[in-house]
């Protein structure tokens, strides 16, 4: 008996899948590569096929924190199992500077890229 509630939770455990989170982590700074405190940063990300079938995009934004860092959480864009990923493009603003990037979106992991604003 004991056998079998041992085989059986093994079993169990190795059913279980536990997702990662997919974030992207934005670090600004500006043209001396210090950090930027109270930036915007928007990422977005428009569909390559606009027909009515294919209208996902992506658009969300948030303000750096003390260390320069603007932390988005994507786990609601993929779904566990899904395969590919997503460009998005990533503008950064402070006052009358800004910046611009791209950047491929991995799922499962902590994206990361750094923008200098200008």
């Amino acid at each position: 008996m004991f056998v079998f509630i041992i085989l059986g939770f093994s079993f169990g455990l190795g059913g279980c899948y536990k997702k990662q989170d997919t974030t992207l982590q934005v670090y600004v700074l500006d043209n001396t590569g210090s950090v930027v405190k109270d930036a915007n940063v928007n990422v977005y990300a428009e569909p390559t096929d606009t027909s009515i079938h294919n209208l996902v995009s992506l658009n969300f934004s948030k303000i750096t924190n003390e260390n320069g860092v603007a932390l988005f959480n994507l786990n609601e864009q993929y779904e566990s199992g899904q395969s590919g990923v997503a460009i998005v493009k990533i503008k950064a603003t402070y006052y009358n500077k800004s910046g611009e990037s791209v950047v491929q979106i991995i799922e499962d992991v902590t994206n990361q890229c750094s923008i200098q604003i200008q």
